[in-house]
């Protein structure tokens, strides 16, 4: 994995404005989360949720496109929701500026009943 620190302070590719658009309710939500790189296990936190992913706050971003087993917990769950995320875009720590370095991930697999988590957190909160 490369994580140059040279990097722009916000890479993404073609499809991230049909992201945004397609997963409208953000709710600004601080969450630890564990998950896999192909190196490690790591632990980070989350600054935003959504019902189509969040943004990781990390020093070290996954590069994108990167597949990667998320599990969290959401305050309004007792049990920990298990899916996979790819990276969609990245903020390299240093060329960050204001924005916090990290990384904003898609869920791939989130299953009918962690949706339904997720909505009704974002409902309730939101």
């Amino acid at each position: 994995m490369n994580r140059s620190s040279a990097a722009p302070a916000r890479t993404t590719d073609a499809s991230e404005a049909d992201d945004q658009r397609r997963n409208g309710r953000r709710l600004p939500l601080e969450v630890e989360i564990e998950y896999e790189s192909t190196e490690d296990f790591l632990t980070d936190y989350t600054a935003n949720i959504s019902l189509g992913g969040m943004f990781i706050k990390t020093n070290n971003p996954l590069e994108l496109d990167t597949r990667f087993r998320l599990s969290f917990r959401l305050p309004t769950e007792d049990r920990v929701i298990e899916t996979i995320a790819v990276v969609r875009w990245r903020v390299a720590p240093g060329a960050a500026g204001p924005m916090t370095p990290g990384m904003g991930v898609r869920f791939e697999t989130l299953s009918p009943a962690d949706r339904r988590a997720v909505d009704k957190m974002l409902s309730a909160w939101g």
